[in-house]
């Protein structure tokens, strides 16, 4: 009789272990979806902020004349 709720016993315990390892799996895959949706965000505003500064430069460069009259007008707006 004794032997017999050993058994049981450890059946539970091996049971329960199984679940505890489950559970630290999905938790885990989870965490790294989380990371890579973080990454991608960050890589996307990192994009867009790119293509606006291009933008914004090459309008300077239009409307100014051009890399050297967008320099100078640099300098003589500093000093």
């Amino acid at each position: 009789m004794i032997t017999e709720v050993t058994h049981v016993e450890e059946k539970a315990i091996t049971r329960e272990k199984n679940r505890s390892t489950t559970t630290v799996h999905e938790i885990e895959q989870t965490s790294s979806e989380l990371y890579k949706v973080g990454m991608y965000t960050t890589a996307t505003f990192a994009a867009v902020i790119g293509v606006w500064s291009v933008i914004c430069l090459s309008s300077a460069f239009i409307s100014t004349g051009g890399p050297v009259a967008l320099i100078k007008s640099l300098f003589s707006a500093m000093f």
